[in-house]
């Protein structure tokens, strides 16, 4: 499946709750979100749907997200339906790991290929504060468990946040040097609950290199700009949703917990699938596709942004620099104060604020 900028689309990110058993400052108020009744949200039979309707349509790659994707009832009981829908390669999950102890091994069995484990501190105390709910305790229980479940590789997920964790930078990657992991580093977005923080908060992933110099770049991956101490086992990549517009090479779409499809997390364009069945779902889906631009459209819509539906499929692509996130610059360095840096902090025009808002892993992003 191609969009009208010419990108193949072949991963669904698919969001099965909006809850969380965690309050990440940075992604939640500290009450949480509504909880909505649960005919509002997919069933399992709709979310298995709409996988297979994806993977009709091309998509190779589903990855579960949420809110947290543990909490959603029968959950391996739908991955067990998604690893049966002929034409999917990858079933990938991205997890704050708390309740790997007791769900490693039955998504394992039930045919998750990858895990995604979000880590922001390897302190307790910063990992109490940021969460307000959780334990590190509980995620580094959740890590043993899914190395014994038998998932191998397995992707750390940490946000950069100026004054919380960046002195904690060498301790992540260091861990790469013991263990066969990619421990990944994500610019902090300027969106929900951090929007308003002060701008020291928001670095750039070029600190990484910056504080660890022996860093030697490999082969990309997806999104992610990857690098590998010399010797490691692992691996260490850098998400820059902010600092570096990665939108010419997404390949991604999204499915909120409430049925609503979108081409892209900052944009408020979206189909709603409920209801929809068969040749019309995937009717659906190839026309947000055929209207995805990710590059202003000089008829309107969103500047710098989303798709216009339904735009001529015959209208060239634009060049790949006008590739550009719902985004607009705001004029001050991200960080350090040079002027000469091309590092920006941008204001999100779009997005729906909601607990997938983050780029994880994501850089989806991940």
């Amino acid at each position: 499946m191609r969009d009208s900028c010419g990108r193949t689309i072949d991963y669904l990110r698919l969001s099965v709750t909006d809850l969380c058993n965690y309050r990440c400052q940075y992604c939640m108020p500290p009450e949480g979100v509504e909880k909505r009744l649960h005919s509002d949200i997919l069933s399992i039979e709709e979310l298995a749907e709409i996988a297979a309707a994806a993977v009709r349509c091309g998509v190779k790659k589903i990855r579960l997200t949420g809110g947290e994707p543990l909490v959603r009832r029968g959950l391996p009981d739908l991955c067990r339906m998604l690893r049966a829908i002929p034409g999917l390669a990858e079933l990938c999950l991205t997890t704050n790991g708390s309740l790997l102890p007791q769900l490693a091994r039955p998504l394992r069995d039930a045919g998750v290929d990858r895990l995604n484990i979000s880590l922001d501190t390897l302190r307790p105390d910063r990992f109490a504060a940021m969460t307000r709910l959780g334990t590190l305790q509980d995620v580094l229980a959740g890590i043993k468990a899914a190395e014994a479940a038998g998932f191998r590789n397995l992707k750390f997920d940490t946000v950069l946040i100026g004054g919380f964790n960046d002195d904690e930078i060498e301790d992540f990657v260091n861990l790469s040097r013991e263990h066969p992991w990619e421990m990944r580093f994500i610019e902090l977005m300027p969106m929900g609950p951090c929007a308003g923080w002060d701008r020291s908060r928001f670095l750039p992933a070029e600190t990484v290199l910056d504080r660890m110099a022996e860093l030697e770049p490999i082969e990309a991956q997806g999104v992610a700009r990857r690098y590998q101490l010399p010797g490691a086992l692992g691996t260490v990549g850098l998400i820059s949703p902010v600092s570096h517009d990665f939108c010419a090479d997404c390949r991604r779409i999204r499915v909120t917990a409430d049925g609503k499809l979108k081409g892209c997390l900052h944009s408020r364009e979206e189909i709603p699938l409920r209801g929809l069945h068969g040749d019309i779902a995937e009717h659906q889906g190839r026309h947000l596709e055929k209207g995805r631009r990710a590059g202003g459209s000089p008829g309107g819509g969103h500047p710098g942004g989303q798709a216009q539906l339904g735009a001529d499929p015959h209208v060239p692509p634009p060049a790949p620099d006008r590739y550009r996130h719902h985004l607009r610059p705001v004029r001050f360095p991200l960080h350090g104060g040079d002027p000469g840096r091309r590092h920006l902090h941008r204001r999100y025009r779009g997005g729906d604020g909601g607990p997938d808002s983050r780029v994880r892993g994501g850089a989806d992003h991940l």
